[in-house]
């Protein structure tokens, strides 16, 4: 039995993130769509002196200074500074707080989504370290394998998740050998 590296599981397997770009582009849209109805509203019910009006002009200084920074520094720069923002100015516009709250949740799943998700196995279970931890018990696959940097969690009801591990310091034959081990354990009983 190969030896456990935390007390909770024997292996930690961290997956490769897709491009955050993307993400990027969901959050200045959201920050831009909002800057364009709060300037929409100030022009439709003719309020350019508000707090509103004017408090809406931050969403646009504080995206160019998220982007200034990025350039500048070369470096993974995100839109949480922008969004909370953005959150703010909902909370001046009427019948319309509650979507500060919303864009709390954006920041929260912003900053979970750039997290490198990782894998815990034990002789337990396998944990899948989401926004919403998922565990999962041996008889819920019917296969488990590393192969090549490829890891496939394949369940009993058909589903299937197959991602690239990065920072591989696991002997894969070792590996595949004791995830053989648990599901032969599970199978038997």
């Amino acid at each position: 039995m190969p030896k456990k590296k935390s007390e909770l599981f024997q292996y930690v397997l961290i997956l490769k993130k897709e491009n955050p770009e993307n993400i990027n582009y969901i959050s200045f849209l959201l920050c831009f769509i909002s800057w364009v109805l709060f300037l929409y509203y100030a022009y439709a019910h003719n309020r350019f002196s508000s707090v509103l009006f004017w408090a809406s002009w931050l969403i646009p200084v504080a995206v160019v200074w998220t982007i200034r920074v990025k350039r500048k520094f070369s470096m993974s720069v995100t839109y949480k500074h922008p969004l909370f923002v953005t959150g703010c100015v909902w909370l001046l516009f009427p019948g319309m707080r509650w979507m500060a709250l919303l864009f709390i949740l954006f920041i929260l799943f912003d900053h979970q989504s750039r997290h490198p998700l990782e894998i815990g196995v034990s002789d337990e279970r396998i944990v899948i370290n989401t926004f919403f931890r998922k565990r999962y018990e041996w008889n819920a696959f019917s296969n488990v394998v590393l192969k090549d940097g490829l890891l496939t969690l394949d369940f009993k009801n058909n589903k299937m998740l197959q991602r690239e591990v990065i920072h591989q310091d696991v002997n894969e034959n070792e590996f595949n050998r004791f995830c053989r081990e648990q599901l032969d354990l599970r199978f038997e009983i």
